[in-house]
């Protein structure tokens, strides 16, 4: 390689790092300038990491069974980082693949539940076209509703964690620093909430009057803060639809750019049964469980079986 020509500009920033913070090259330092990965390497092509404003001949695709292009001094130590940066790359394509597969795995299953909720709404529209009286809203204190938005999954999708979402009510007893209290709420009692998206973003509402009838009417819910104002409407004891402005699902993160998400987001919502969940998680747990080694198609069925010796 001729006395002008430079190596790459992330390997002179890998030594300087090695020698600043006297330690080894780690396999996220090479992170910071690969931006390739989302394209599939082909084996034809010759893979230059040369910064296009330097005057840079490319290196073979490996040094493995390869001519070297560059033989200066340190060229042993800069042929283990680029083979070292080849894994990297390698790895975060994988990682990037699955982190892909996974959202796609949260977005099929928040889109079902989403259908679910449509077409609670759907009914509701047609009972209300058709002039049929709908059934009242038992009082939605006390309630846990999952949410689900396939909008939110596309734009706040976040691979390391994706918590459950969620809007609860609950009503505050005066003195009570709980918010609970020892005797369930009347219909005309006054109820609190909390919306859930993330441990950083979300609000809890104002005192209000629940509703008392399913429908499509919409309930504007103020937050305490007087900030957000999410929209609701209750369309069945098991479901309701919330939509929230674009500034509160993007609270916890600074200076979002705007222009890359809808103004408004909207979230289905689904009736949480603790107690109903809980009961499947031990039925199912039952099923799971091994047969009494007593219990065996012999002991039932054979004339041996201690079933037929009256055991």
């Amino acid at each position: 390689m001729a006395p002008s020509q430079k190596l790459p500009a992330w390997y002179y920033r890998l030594v300087a790092l090695t020698i600043k913070e006297d330690r080894d090259v780690e396999p996220d330092d090479f992170d910071e300038d690969i931006s390739d990965i989302d394209r599939t390497p082909d084996p034809s092509e010759v893979d230059c990491d040369c910064d296009p404003d330097e005057d840079c001949e490319c290196d073979d695709q490996s040094s493995h069974g390869s001519e070297r292009s560059y033989n200066g001094s340190d060229a042993d130590y800069y042929y283990e980082l680029k083979d070292e940066r080849e894994e990297r790359k390698q790895e975060l394509r994988e990682m990037k693949m699955e982190e892909r597969e996974e959202k796609e795995r949260v977005r099929k299953a928040e889109g079902v539940k989403e259908e679910e909720v449509r077409a609670a709404y759907k009914s509701v529209q047609q009972a209300e076209s058709k002039g049929k009286p709908l059934p009242p809203l038992n009082s939605i204190a006390g309630k846990n509703f999952r949410l689900y938005s396939l909008d939110h999954v596309d734009h706040r999708y976040n691979s390391t964690l994706y918590p459950s979402k969620y809007v609860e009510f609950y009503y505050f007893e005066e003195g009570d620093d709980t918010c609970t209290s020892k005797q369930p709420p009347s219909r005309e009692t006054k109820i609190e909430g909390q919306l859930y998206l993330n441990v950083d973003c979300g609000c809890e509402f104002a005192l209000f009057s629940p509703p008392k009838q399913a429908g499509l009417e919409k309930y504007s819910l103020k937050d305490v803060e007087g900030k957000f104002a999410p929209t609701f409407q209750f369309i069945s004891n098991d479901h309701l639809i919330m939509t929230v402005s674009r500034d509160l699902v993007f609270r916890d993160v600074p200076g979002h750019p705007k222009d890359l998400a809808p103004d408004t987001f909207t979230f289905y919502g689904v009736r949480h049964d603790y107690k109903e969940e809980k009961r499947l998680r031990d039925e199912k747990r039952k099923r799971k469980r091994s047969p009494s080694p007593r219990d065996t198609w012999f002991e039932r069925s054979h004339p041996m079986g201690a079933w037929s010796m009256g055991w």
